[in-house]
């Protein structure tokens, strides 16, 4: 992983790096709201309907549509329309699999 890192940023400038870790602290703005990790976790296992997702998530349209759009947004949700239906699906593995991690550590230290 290290090695990955170090050959995406080994030609940028200070300046640039300045840019990467802003952006960097915005990713993780949007991944820091437990609705959105909500969200993420119901759709991680495949593709789901709005409908679906409002029903696993147990919270208001209003809400859950706020917050499918900020994912979508920051590049982390794929959104597809079908009739009237749409489809969420992740389009980041790294970023779900970055969040089981994390996911997974939490939770053993909660046992």
């Amino acid at each position: 992983m290290q090695a990955k890192v170090q050959k995406a940023t080994k030609n940028l400038s200070p300046k640039q790096m300045e840019k990467v870790f802003f952006k960097v602290a915005e990713y993780f703005t949007v991944l820091s709201e437990p609705a959105r990790l909500r969200i993420m976790y119901a759709v991680c296992s495949g593709e789901k309907s709005v409908s679906e997702v409002l029903e696993m998530c147990g919270t208001s349209q209003a809400n859950v549509s706020r917050h499918l759009q900020a994912l979508h947004k920051a590049g982390i949700l794929l959104r597809r329309k079908e009739g009237v239906t749409v489809y969420c699906s992740i389009a980041d593995n790294a970023t779900v699999e970055m969040c089981q991690t994390v996911c997974a550590k939490i939770a053993e230290s909660i046992h």
